[in-house]
């Protein structure tokens, strides 16, 4: 029987994040996100990903309400 050791996810590209995020976020609105520098990346090779610490907090952060304001007018 061989010993199987399950190596643990480092990195995550937008496509991976996208599809952890269930459709939420439209791809480009992900890159839009990346641009604006809302979402930590680095480049490997030609990929451009996101590490798995800040992808897991990401998903498990509370939410939180967004309180919009009335423009009187």
């Amino acid at each position: 029987m061989m010993n199987e050791t399950k190596m643990e996810k480092r990195f995550y590209t937008v496509r991976e994040f996208y599809n952890e995020l269930g459709g939420v976020l439209s791809r480009g609105q992900i890159y839009k996100m990346i641009e604006a520098g809302e979402i930590p990346t680095r480049k490997i090779g030609s990929k451009i990903v996101m590490s798995a610490e800040w992808v897991h907090a990401y998903l498990n952060a509370p939410c939180v309400a967004v309180k919009k304001e009335r423009i009187a007018g």
